[in-house]
């Protein structure tokens, strides 16, 4: 019995499912994408999978050559910027390769069977659409919740870091939570902001903003405009509201150092544009940190 494979039914499957995979890649990982990248990334690999027809191109389907193509699709989809960030793709983009693929095997085996088989060989006759679309669904959710559960746990072991203050040619190294429920930017440049207990970098400021805090008249605006009026760094300093910190509405002394230096897995990384807002209270009962750090900061 002879089986015809008809050219653009394979091309039209394999576009959609690749774009789909790369969607999925893209929601997972929250990574910007453009949805005409997108189209042209999961084309190339539509035509790569229709090659695979004929007898002529197999030398294109070694291991080592599919990692070429996948390396291709992932880098016209996303651009990646960093090697980082290409592996992180990368690796997700074959999970959720694996994962739809699995799910749609599986569910076709529950509702069918193995009942095509030639030669010792099963094979999929008249793939549904509904089980397809059923496995995607599946295999979306898995990923996701798989996925969630992975960057949970690895955000629970970067949870506290130690930064580096630089202010001046003075330094201040403190340890620091990474908040979610830290959102916290200054309003006019939306800089993220570093929030720090006052004790922890006291030794950063000048002697009149000093005097704000060992007064404690953080809160009377007229003595902190007074003060830094006269202030040589006036134009370090800035104003941020806030609501948290145990106040629905609030007003918090904040300045631009120089950098902030964080150090993850032995490299430093140096970042300008950021805030630290001043806190004259302890953040942290136990000690073990004394500044919030904003989620964001940790992909600048």
């Amino acid at each position: 019995m002879e089986t015809y494979v008809y050219g653009d039914v394979i091309l039209l499957e394999n576009l959609v499912m690749n774009f789909i995979i790369l969607w999925c890649t893209a929601r997972l990982l929250k990574h910007k994408h453009s949805y005409l990248l997108l189209v042209i990334a999961a084309f190339i690999g539509a035509i790569y999978a229709l090659g695979s027809y004929f007898t002529d191109l197999t030398y294109l389907y070694t291991p080592f050559m599919k990692i070429i193509f996948s390396v291709l699709i992932i880098t016209v989809a996303y651009l990646p910027h960093h090697i980082r960030e290409f592996v992180k793709l990368m690796a997700v983009f074959y999970i959720t390769s694996f994962v739809f693929g699995g799910a749609a095997f599986g569910l076709f085996y529950f509702l069918n069977g193995l009942k095509y088989i030639s030669y010792g060989t099963f094979y999929i006759k008249d793939f549904p659409v509904k089980t397809l679309g059923v496995s995607i669904i599946i295999a979306y959710f898995v990923v996701k919740f798989s996925w969630d559960f992975v960057q949970y746990r690895i955000k629970r072991e970067r949870i506290i870091t130690e930064i580096i203050i630089v202010m001046d040619n003075k330094k201040a190294e403190i340890m620091a939570l990474v908040d979610t429920g830290n959102a916290l930017n200054e309003p006019i440049t939306k800089a993220p902001v570093v929030v720090a207990e006052y004790s922890s970098i006291k030794e950063l400021l000048p002697t009149d903003i000093q005097e704000i805090f060992e007064q404690n008249n953080q809160n009377d605006f007229n003595i902190i405009a007074h003060i830094m009026s006269n202030s040589e760094l006036v134009t370090r300093f800035r104003v941020i509201p806030f609501k948290s910190l145990g106040k629905d509405n609030g007003m918090l002394l904040g300045f631009k150092p120089d950098e902030v230096q964080f150090v993850e897995n032995k490299k430093q990384q140096n970042i300008k544009n950021i805030i630290i807002g001043i806190y004259n209270k302890k953040l942290s009962n136990s000690g073990e940190y004394c500044a919030l750090i904003h989620p964001d900061i940790l992909n600048l």
